[in-house]
């Protein structure tokens, strides 16, 4: 079968190899229909994060099942599913405690060695462990590039919007129009807060962000984010910040956006250490949330979609088949054209 592997820091090479095969009873093997890029594979490519090469890349799909281990029982061959990035066993004790994303016994897909060693979704076959756990069930009524998102980017922007516990009527700021930072603006609509009001430097993205439910946007490399944010609401400042983008100024500028009494989620990856004035956070009485998103949410999500109250097409602005990958990775890597997602198909 065709993949796309990871050969060595910054090279990337479609090639043929061994179409995965069951190990375990447990196991499924889902035929790829769709998955896409995801900022973490540039990451790993790059060697911001750390892995040996020599592995298929990839976490976010959409597929049919090829075949089943002997101890499948909700699944069967050609249903359609989907699944998250983290696999999950349900019986170790971080499963049991509710924090799947770090199972012992599991791993990320696509992601090497160091996280568990399980190939990746950018090929035409991947190896899913515990698959009655870790898949789930995609209603006819629904098409590929409907679901696509909902195991990784929009789980993980829905977990960032629960963490900032948005209630009817608050004001909500997300910082970064990135993939997550977009299915927080989505995910934040769901609680009927009075405004959202998104924060970026790309003019393209913050675009997409008004589609996805932003009532405001600010172009933080022309306007001054925490004035804009002090008259939209009228000196108050907002019940709730996501900050989406990973970097200490927008950290900072999230902090400071709040009033007495809101609330952080962080959801951004930070590289680095960066400097957190707790005074500031004292004497405000802030909450702040950080961690990996809640992966558990799927079923829930997917219903939100077929009920028609997710609608995450904007987010995919090209799509191209396995065979142009490599140039796929090129567009997503360097952004020299206006990018969000890109749908890939085997």
């Amino acid at each position: 079968m065709k993949a796309l592997v990871f050969n060595e820091i910054n090279k990337v090479s479609l090639q043929d190899v061994a179409k995965p095969q069951i190990q375990n009873p447990t196991d499924a093997i889902v035929r790829i229909t769709l998955t896409t890029i995801c900022g973490s594979d540039i990451h790993l490519v790059h060697g911001h994060m750390k892995s040996t090469p020599g592995y298929t890349v990839g976490h976010e799909f959409v597929g049919v099942i090829d075949e089943v281990g002997s101890d499948v029982t909700d699944f069967k061959p050609g249903d359609r599913v989907t699944g998250p990035p983290a696999m999950h066993c349900g019986q170790c004790e971080n499963c049991r405690r509710g924090y799947t994303s770090h199972c012992t016994r599991g791993g990320i897909l696509g992601s090497g060695v160091e996280m568990g060693g399980l190939e990746g979704t950018q090929s035409e076959y991947v190896r899913i462990p515990f698959a009655d756990l870790n898949l789930v069930h995609i209603p006819d009524t629904l098409k590929d590039d409907q679901v696509l998102f909902v195991g990784d980017i929009l789980s993980t922007g829905y977990s960032a919007a629960v963490d900032a516990e948005i209630k009817t009527g608050d004001v909500v700021v997300v910082y970064g129009a990135g993939p997550v930072g977009l299915c927080a603006v989505a995910s934040a609509k769901l609680f009927s807060p009075s405004k959202i009001i998104l924060v970026d430097m790309d003019p393209f993205r913050l675009k997409v962000g008004k589609q996805l439910g932003a009532d405001h946007i600010v172009r933080a490399d022309e306007e001054n984010v925490l004035e804009v944010i002090n008259e939209l609401t009228n000196g108050r400042g907002s019940d709730a910040a996501i900050e989406a983008a990973g970097v200490e100024p927008t950290f900072l500028n999230a902090l400071r956006c709040l009033r007495v009494g809101g609330r952080l989620s962080l959801v951004g990856i930070f590289s680095k250490d960066i400097a957190v004035p707790f005074p500031e956070i004292f004497f405000k009485n802030l909450t702040v949330r950080f961690g990996l998103g809640d992966l558990k949410n799927m079923d829930r999500l997917v219903r939100m979609i077929e009920a028609g109250k997710l609608d995450l097409a904007p987010l995919i602005t090209h799509r191209i088949s396995l065979n142009e990958i490599e140039k796929g990775y090129d567009i997503f890597g360097s952004r020299k054209e206006p990018v969000v997602k890109i749908a890939i198909t085997p």
